[in-house]
């Protein structure tokens, strides 16, 4: 037996042992999250008999996951990974409105992903690349926002299968400081206000509103790759989130304010990690050699 067959060998316990090891895609976050995310499209559609909005979520599901796999295939990239970028696609189609043109619903998931692989630091996407490549479409063509994935067409009674979903979520990330603080914070000042008459502000109390911010809350402010990961970063995150969201619904209304603050605590987290790594630089030791 030559040494060629003796090094196979040896190799062939470590790769079952791999395979055993290696988790069931469902049972991680992204595949629960993949889950939830369809189990609510198949409700709504069900329940209202519109299939519109799966229409669009295969759009945007096909354009970012071909998109995706070509950029890797560009960049020669070796691991190839597509979940993320299929969770990036049914995400936007269930939060554009199911009348939505598929070009613009293309084009929410193109700048989505291209966001992605571009506006980058150390390898990492800087914005959630459903809330920027919405955000993004939103502006430029006043699309409009439905949020249907967050259930508001459908009874109230609904609402506790999208907190059990989302529940379930905020858990496998471990991200229960960011929503608590985030939750807190969003419906503390909206009573503050209404208590106090400075604005009407009965709306985000009630559907589709509510809906949209549970929606956002435990679907995309979670997301790891752009979200911290400590608990004290959690809860600051949290609260950009939140103030910037607030200010710019009293400010300018609308929807996009969920997104757009989504995107701002984004970036404050991307600022402060780099300002954070160049400090701990700078305060290393310098050993001088004798």
């Amino acid at each position: 037996m030559n040494n060629n067959n003796l090094k196979n060998q040896s190799r062939q316990p470590d790769d079952q042992k791999r395979k055993k090891n290696k988790p069931n895609f469902f049972g991680t976050p992204k595949g629960i999250l993949l889950i939830v995310l369809v189990g609510l499209a198949a409700i709504v559609s069900t329940a209202t008999a519109s299939y519109h909005g799966l229409v669009n979520i295969a759009i945007a599901a096909a354009t970012s996951t071909l998109l995706d796999y070509a950029i890797i295939r560009i960049q020669r990239r070796k691991q190839l990974v597509l979940s993320g970028a299929l969770l990036t696609g049914i995400i936007i189609g269930l939060i554009v409105s199911p009348a939505t043109s598929w070009p613009i619903v293309f084009l929410a998931a193109v700048i989505a992903i291209v966001s992605k692989h571009v506006i980058t630091i150390r390898k990492k996407p800087i914005f959630n690349p459903a809330a920027f490549g919405l955000l993004a479409v939103f502006l430029l063509f006043s699309t409009g926002e439905d949020w249907w994935g967050g259930l508001p067409d459908l009874s109230i009674w609904w609402l506790p299968l999208l907190l059990a979903g989302g529940y379930w979520i905020t858990f496998r990330v471990r991200k229960f400081p960011l929503t608590f603080t985030f939750l807190g914070i969003y419906f503390s000042v909206y009573l503050i206000i209404a208590l106090f008459g400075a604005a009407d502000v009965s709306d985000m109390f009630r559907v589709p509103f509510l809906n949209s911010v549970l929606f956002l809350t435990f679907f995309m402010l979670t997301d790891p790759p752009t979200s911290p990961a400590k608990p004290n970063e959690q809860m600051l995150f949290a609260i950009v989130a939140a103030g910037v969201s607030i200010w710019i619904n009293l400010m300018f209304g609308g929807l996009s304010f969920l997104l757009a603050g989504l995107l701002a605590a984004n970036l404050w987290h991307t600022v402060v990690s780099a300002i954070k790594r160049v400090l701990g630089k700078t305060r290393q030791p310098v050993i001088r050699s004798q």
